[in-house]
Order: C-alpha cells, then structure tokens, then sequence
C-alpha cells in the first residue's frame, strides 16, 4: 500500500510531516476549513470523506478538497497499520 500512495517516508513520518505543513492553510476552500481540524477528525476515527465532513463540514461544497482528503485518510489508515 506504500508504493500506491507513493510516499518518501514511513506513514507515521509522513503524517507527522502533513501536521507540519501548512496546518492552518484551508484544504477545504468552500467553507474555510482548516487542514489540522480535517486531520483532527481523522485522528478521531473519522476513516471516510463522509465522516470527516460529518465532523467537519468539509467537502460539502465543489468536493475539490476531496483526494487531498483521502490522500490524508489513507496516510493515517497506513500509519495505524505499520505500527502494529
């Protein structure tokens, strides 16, 4: 699953890395929704776009933000699964 998401860094690493990148930059543009507040949810269980926009409001609007999104879920879901 790694090499699907085409990562340099371990999925742990790089989550840590999209918290330090631009966390306060909107990566939903419709409804100014913070990037951190979307990574917040997905640390909350927030496992699909759909739940992460329950939590959130996000990708409600032109669904832009959408494979920003998932990218994000999947690199979590990775993270939880390499530290087993």
């Amino acid at each position: 699953m790694r090499e699907s998401l085409n990562l340099k860094r371990s999925p742990a690493e790089q989550w840590d890395y999209e918290k330090q990148k631009g966390p306060d930059r909107n990566l939903c543009t419709c409804y100014d929704i913070p990037k951190i507040d979307m990574m917040r949810a997905i640390e909350k269980g927030a496992d699909t776009i759909d739940k992460v926009s329950a939590q959130t409001y996000g990708c409600q609007g032109s669904q832009c933000c959408e494979r920003q999104l998932q990218r994000l879920i999947d690199i979590y879901g990775q993270k939880d699964s390499s530290s087993d």
